[in-house]
């Protein structure tokens, strides 16, 4: 019986020292990341630029104010689409991101931005959860209003950039902010600090030429870089929250309880929350029934556990689009019009939209499969912009159909689809 007994004891004892080390290896792994350098960054920009404290000041004062003006939410939505240019700079091929990333996390940041994505509140109320009523696109356009993706590539002799902002000067191996005052910039790139996500700057006013956000190209979009926790494109909509004047949820006190992040409506709290976390969750500086706010989009949790942004964070940025907020022409950016050459833009990587083959010597396949039933309409051009070929199809779900342009002379082509809501281009090539 001793020895039953001294085996199970030793049995137990085995189990608990390996969870324990189980637990400690999980918490080492979280902490190689550095979820956002942006306190530490700001810190350095202050330093730098002396006048910048001051600006920062004087936009929470406008905030503030405006918010106590505006006490209540309008019950008019006025949606604000903000263009967006993301510059890709690469040192190799695996840093030189596709295009189908980018438009992942565009779709990313719209969900998140717009109170669409599913995951959730868990204790609190969901009405905490809100529509900041702001949206994303790609720019279509240059600011000398010639037509473009939104996306700038730059290859670079630079390996791995830090948060000294190199990498938003071509001058210095990165690629060049475009206007701030009319553009988002996001800049994707390698970090030689491996484990950092991104870093941002906060409005100032005048908005300079380091306003925007630099995203380590590993945890940008979906695809590609699949290793959780930081998988779901939530660092640049926690980024870009830094963008929009919102600071981080616990207020950057080291745990003393007396920070804030200037919004009522989120709880106080003492440090960073790591991981995937359910249910109620305390702290020293929150505790019973609601416990700290985990799952909002500027604590530090895992990707899959961000959910919200709270109508003061919403009213904290509204405030920056107003008349004398530091972003109020980005409000009135022209960025997402088709600029010129718009009749021949080339959209890669969307969907199942696919062509074969390509290129092609007379006929192609184009495949199809649309998200909801509706109507398409498949157009053929040349550079010119001439209609060679169009296909009508009505209430399909699907398509699968061959197109002949063996008639055409060789050279590039364009297949445009177009539904209800929507209208995607490939470009193809004809060689006889």
């Amino acid at each position: 019986m001793k020895r039953i007994i001294l085996s199970v004891i030793t049995f137990i004892l085995s189990f608990i020292v390996v969870h324990s080390q189980d637990i400690q290896n999980n918490s080492v792994e979280i902490k190689n990341y550095r979820r956002c350098a942006t306190t530490e960054y700001m810190k350095k920009q202050k330093a730098i630029n002396s006048s910048l404290e001051k600006q920062i000041q004087q936009i929470e004062e406008f905030t503030q104010q405006w918010i106590k003006n505006n006490p209540t939410e309008s019950k008019d939505k006025t949606i604000i689409t903000i263009p967006v240019v993301v510059h890709v700079v690469y040192y190799n091929s695996a840093q030189n991101i596709p295009d189908g990333r980018i438009n992942e996390q565009i779709t990313i940041l719209n969900n998140d931005y717009g109170k669409l994505n599913t995951h959730s509140m868990g204790v609190f109320d969901p009405n905490l959860k809100v529509d900041t009523e702001l949206r994303f696109c790609l720019a279509k356009r240059t600011p000398t209003g010639v037509y473009t993706t939104g996306i700038v590539r730059k290859q670079t002799t630079v390996n791995g950039f830090t948060d000294n902002d190199k990498v938003k000067h071509t001058s210095q191996g990165g690629s060049d902010q475009w206007n701030p005052n009319k553009y988002m910039n996001i800049w994707v790139c390698n970090f030689s600090e491996d484990g950092l996500c991104g870093y941002a700057q906060f409005p100032s006013s005048p908005l300079d030429n380091n306003y925007g956000v630099v995203i380590n190209y590993k945890y940008f979009g979906l695809s590609g870089y699949q290793n959780a926790p930081y998988n779901l494109g939530g660092t640049t909509s926690h980024e870009i929250g830094h963008c929009f004047n919102l600071y981080h949820i616990w207020g950057d006190d080291y745990g003393s309880c007396t920070g804030s992040d200037m919004c009522n409506d989120t709880p106080n709290q003492a440090e960073a929350t790591y991981g995937n976390n359910s249910g109620l969750l305390t702290d020293a500086c929150s505790g019973a029934p609601k416990g700290i706010m985990y799952m909002n989009f500027m604590d530090y949790s895992n990707d899959i556990t961000y959910s919200n942004f709270t109508p003061n964070q919403k009213s904290r940025i509204q405030a920056l689009f107003t008349t004398g907020g530091p972003l109020v022409s980005l409000k009135s950016s022209n960025g997402c019009t088709p600029g010129i050459g718009a009749g021949i833009d080339e959209t890669k990587d969307i969907g199942d939209f696919n062509i074969y083959p390509n290129p092609t010597t007379g006929s192609i396949n184009v495949s199809l499969a649309l998200v909801n039933t509706g109507d398409v309409t498949i157009t053929v051009s040349n550079l010119l912009g001439e209609i060679i070929s169009k296909v009508e199809k009505q209430k399909i779900s699907s398509i699968n159909i061959p197109i002949d342009i063996s008639t055409q002379s060789s050279g590039i082509y364009y297949v445009k689809i177009q539904t209800a809501s929507e209208t995607l281009t490939k470009k193809i090539s004809l060689v006889k």
